[in-house]
């Protein structure tokens, strides 16, 4: 998802004289895209975190009556981080975080096109002259 993004995002910020008043009539549209997947990807994390603790108290819950041993709940907390599902919620809230992050950055980037076009704008301008 991420290489994806990057290629989105290049493809949306790529600004030449040809295409300034495209990409300046658009920009309202492609920040609204960005910033509604960055919302979007935050959410996916909460929802993984709770999904990880219900996860763990179920495991947790399992394993204390399956034990023929009675195990401390430092030790068990430890058992059940090491369990494939715990792992794999682990790894997906990784990537969204990681997805996150790119789109706050990207968010910034957009944030100064503005700026990028104004200036675009003054150098086509004293090349006329």
């Amino acid at each position: 998802m991420l290489l994806q993004y990057i290629d989105e995002m290049g493809t949306d910020v790529q600004l030449d004289e040809l295409n300034m008043k495209e990409v300046q009539m658009r920009l309202p549209a492609i920040k609204h895209k960005w910033v509604g997947r960055l919302m979007r990807h935050k959410s996916k994390i909460k929802q993984l975190w709770v999904k990880k603790v219900q996860l763990k108290n179920d495991l947790k819950e399992r394993m204390k009556q399956e034990s023929k041993y009675g195990v401390s709940e430092a030790g068990l907390d430890k058992l059940i981080e090491k369990q494939q599902p715990v792992v794999d919620i682990v790894n997906e809230i990784q990537e969204n975080e990681l997805v996150v992050e790119f789109l706050e950055k990207s968010e910034k980037i957009l944030s100064s096109i503005s700026f990028d076009l104004k200036n675009l704008v003054e150098i086509i301008k004293l090349e006329t002259l």
